[in-house]
């Protein structure tokens, strides 16, 4: 059965988690003006028997659908969608880049998680306490990590404040529901604790250029990226001294994140016994060979 109304109009469907009361509506979305059907759920139809009662619910998700500039009707999707293509673009189309592998990190946020969830919901009816409890319900269901939900959270709130930026939704505090949801960022895994003994008893048994490469990652403290960025021109034996100026991953020549690649970095003699036999050792030992190249390490 169908219900219209001049805000929209509601539809029963049968759903896994039961009969649910859904709202359509037509909206002209402000950024592109495009005219699109919205479809958002409402409720079961066991909690609102009462075809008013619907309405009154839709009222306090400020489904809004009569504004005139309709940016209370805006789902998340569209924002999300926005902020993607915009945001998510690489380094040389955009003012403020983003690392590779951050885009790469963030449109699967979007498209595994966020979307599914939230992505039919009207962006403005989206409250607090909702999308805590979905970020509980991930750990308690998939055992994620504090730090894999707060990065959704984050995401998340990265697309309002997008939004607001671009004047696609109110730029008061109250537009941006993440603001007030709460999330653990501390990590509950517990590392294991070797002593130097142990450590090195480990570094030992490794292959080369396996060995090398722990001991760079641990001795200087250098993001796995910035060490596979390394060729031999930014490794001076004379002066102690690693220049860090660019990182690799994901098969790709990038930017480092840190603010390392700025100065030198100091080269411990111990580290530089172990690199320059591997140097010695390696095929690849010109300027602009890689340290670390790919077939081999």
């Amino acid at each position: 059965m169908t219900h219209r109304h001049q805000r929209g109009w509601l539809k029963k469907e049968k759903r896994s988690q039961g009969e649910t009361w859904v709202l359509f509506f037509r909206t002209v979305r402000k950024f592109d003006g495009k005219r699109v059907e919205n479809k958002v759920p409402i409720g079961l139809v066991k909690d609102f028997p009462e075809k008013s009662r619907v309405w009154a619910e839709v009222e306090r998700q400020h489904l809004h659908i009569n504004q005139v500039d309709f940016r209370g009707c805006i789902t998340f999707a569209d924002l999300a969608h926005h902020y993607a293509e915009h945001e998510l673009v690489e380094p040389t189309e955009s003012i403020h880049p983003k690392a590779h592998t951050t885009i790469r990190g963030y449109e699967r946020v979007l498209r595994n998680r966020l979307l599914p969830q939230w992505g039919n919901r009207i962006a403005l009816g989206l409250e607090p306490l909702e999308v805590e409890a979905w970020l509980k319900a991930l750990k308690r269901k998939e055992g994620l990590a504090n730090p894999t939900l707060d990065k959704m959270r984050r995401v998340m709130s990265l697309v309002y404040r997008h939004s607001q930026r671009y004047g696609l939704i109110p730029r008061n505090q109250e537009s941006n529901p993440m603001r007030f949801v709460r999330c653990k960022t501390t990590s509950d895994y517990e590392a294991m604790i070797l002593t130097p003994e142990q450590a090195y008893a480990v570094l030992l048994n490794l292959r080369e250029p396996e060995r090398t490469l722990t001991l760079l990652a641990a001795g200087i403290g250098l993001r796995i990226s910035e060490c596979l960025g390394l060729q031999w021109q930014d490794v001076s034996f004379a002066e102690a001294v690693i220049q860090v100026r660019r990182t690799w991953t994901c098969g790709r020549v990038g930017w480092p994140k840190s603010k390392t690649w700025k100065g030198p970095v100091p080269l411990h003699p111990l580290l530089a016994k172990f690199m320059f036999r591997w140097k010695r050792k390696t095929p690849y030992s010109q300027p602009g060979d890689w340290v670390f190249p790919l077939d081999q390490a």
